[in-house]
């Protein structure tokens, strides 16, 4: 009997040594595993790589400026595909203008601003064809201008040409002082003369008291030095005087005031009178120009004086 349970006793124990290597085997096979690296695939990679970034709120600006570029116009156009999912064509074309209208105002202005640019500086470097001021009209709104259409087919100048004019300009002698002292920065007193002096203006049309103040500021020129002998000798009965600054009584003015260009002119008042201010070769030329145009004179226009 003693042998029987030996036996049995033997084989329990080789039965359990076997368990045993079996079990060691396999914790073997497994530290080997666990020890042996795992190669990761790109995907693998990419999706650790995405994991580690923080997810945005595509909807927090601040957020999505804090991305990369690319990430960021990734995430701008997957929030405009998530708003727009479910739209209609119309819908989704009616938000997307909705979406980029600040670009598309922005780029609207830079366009009307790159073609009025150039516009203006085609129209701002045309020649003048004719720049006037008109004096002490007491109604400048109802000053008849028409004659400027007239001008320039007579000349031939339609097309690429500007005209300056003023209507509105007073000068009186007799209220200069007093209205000089209580506002001598007014642009009638400044702003003119040097526009004068600049050459701005070709011709002035003042009535008489306007001619007075101009002699006395030496607005316009004097005749004998400003026009040529041979037109001088035209309009000697029409040249009228005034005083300069130093009181010597000057040729100033040509009286124009029986003409028929005159008289259309709707200025408000009968005696009329024609001075110039300009100094320039375009002012010489305009100016003979008007005077030939006016007083229907046989004259040179293009040669200046």
């Amino acid at each position: 009997m003693n042998t029987d349970a030996e036996a049995k006793d033997t084989k329990y124990k080789t039965d359990k040594e076997k368990v045993s290597e079996t079990s060691k085997g396999a914790d073997k096979e497994t530290r080997k595993e666990a020890d042996t690296p795992v190669k990761e695939t790109g995907s693998e990679k990419e999706s650790a790589g995405r994991s580690s970034v923080p997810p945005v709120n595509t909807e927090d600006n601040l957020e999505l400026h804090s991305l990369p570029f690319r990430e960021r116009q990734h995430a701008r156009r997957q929030r405009l595909k998530d708003h727009m999912e479910g739209m209609t064509t119309g819908q989704k074309a009616g938000y997307i203008l909705s979406y980029y209208k600040g670009k598309i105002i922005l780029a609207v202005i830079i366009l009307a601003v790159c073609i009025a640019l150039p516009v203006t500086i085609y129209k701002k470097s045309r020649p003048v064809a004719l720049s006037y001021c008109i004096v002490n009209s007491p109604e400048p709104s109802a000053v008849d201008t028409s004659f400027v259409d007239e001008y320039l087919d007579f000349y031939n100048l339609n097309g690429a040409y500007q005209i300056h004019n003023d209507l509105t300009v007073h000068l009186d002698k007799d209220t200069y002082l007093e209205e000089y002292s209580q506002n001598s920065s007014a642009s009638v007193y400044t702003e003119l003369p040097m526009l004068c002096f600049n050459g701005y203006y070709d011709i002035m049309i003042m009535d008489e008291k306007g001619l007075e103040y101009c002699a006395m500021q030496e607005i316009i020129y004097p005749l004998k030095t400003y026009l040529p002998a041979d037109i001088y000798s035209q309009i000697s009965d029409r040249i009228c005087t005034a005083d300069d600054n130093d009181g010597v009584t000057v040729p100033f003015a040509i009286d124009i005031s029986d003409t028929d260009f005159a008289k259309g002119l709707n200025l408000g008042y009968d005696k009329v009178y024609l001075g110039f201010p300009g100094n320039t070769e375009q002012n010489y030329t305009n100016a003979k120009r008007m005077v030939k145009f006016i007083l229907h004179l046989d004259i040179d226009t293009e040669t200046t004086f």
